[in-house]
């Protein structure tokens, strides 16, 4: 369900974009994403008041953020956006243009795995929930800035986001309740960082924190 609700959101403000084209205010746009950053902590918070094993959350997050810095995830990431953007070159104008743009910005990030994960595991899709009011947001001057392409974005995250909702539905039979329970708060922590990313209060290289997420995992099978 959060997959086909940013999809839907992903539709309407690429096609309000369009409609509008460059008359809407950029200023408008600015601060709609500053109140989803708000509410973007308070998701996150909500989250990471869930955890009941403090010492778990607080070892998953510092064990999982060293993996992740000497992997440099984040950074690997961003490559993999250059990359694909190296490899399929296109006219500017062109709507192969807003489609790979808007793809890249939409499923390459943390949001879109932890949420998914998330919404496979629990049924929980407040995240992408979340994310989709965000990404319908930012559809709108990029659908308006580069036409109709943009739109397109929407089935990348159909099967990205809804694959790896998929795929972590079929694990949830693995997932006791204090896994489920403990891993929502180390979620929770990693939306946060997310949150102050988008308020440009702090660069938080959250996808260095994402192996946090299997470490948490680990340690409750584990223990």
């Amino acid at each position: 369900m959060g997959t086909i609700i940013n999809v839907i959101a992903i539709l309407i403000g690429g096609a309000v974009g369009l409609l509008f084209r460059e008359k809407f205010p950029e200023r408008v746009t600015q601060t709609a994403l500053q109140v989803m950053g708000l509410f973007t902590m308070l998701v996150g918070i909500s989250m990471a008041l869930q955890g009941k094993e403090l010492i778990l959350v607080l070892v998953s997050l510092a064990v999982g953020a060293m993996l992740g810095e000497w992997i440099n995830i984040e950074a690997r990431l961003e490559q993999l956006g250059a990359w694909i953007d190296a490899r399929l070159p296109v006219a500017e104008g062109s709507p192969a243009k807003g489609f790979i743009y808007a793809s890249l910005v939409f499923c390459v990030g943390s949001m879109a795995i932890v949420g998914s994960i998330t919404d496979g595991v629990k049924g929980d899709h407040s995240i992408l929930v979340t994310k989709a009011m965000m990404d319908g947001i930012i559809s709108i001057p990029f659908a308006a800035g580069m036409g109709v392409g943009v739109l397109g974005s929407a089935l990348s995250i159909l099967i990205y986001q809804g694959g790896l909702t998929l795929l972590a539905w079929q694990l949830q039979s693995l997932f006791t309740a204090t896994m489920i329970r403990e891993l929502t708060a180390v979620g929770g922590i990693i939306v946060m960082g997310i949150g102050v990313n988008i308020l440009g209060l702090q660069k938080v290289r959250v996808g260095n924190f994402l192996p946090a997420l299997l470490i948490i995992i680990l340690i409750c099978y584990f223990r």
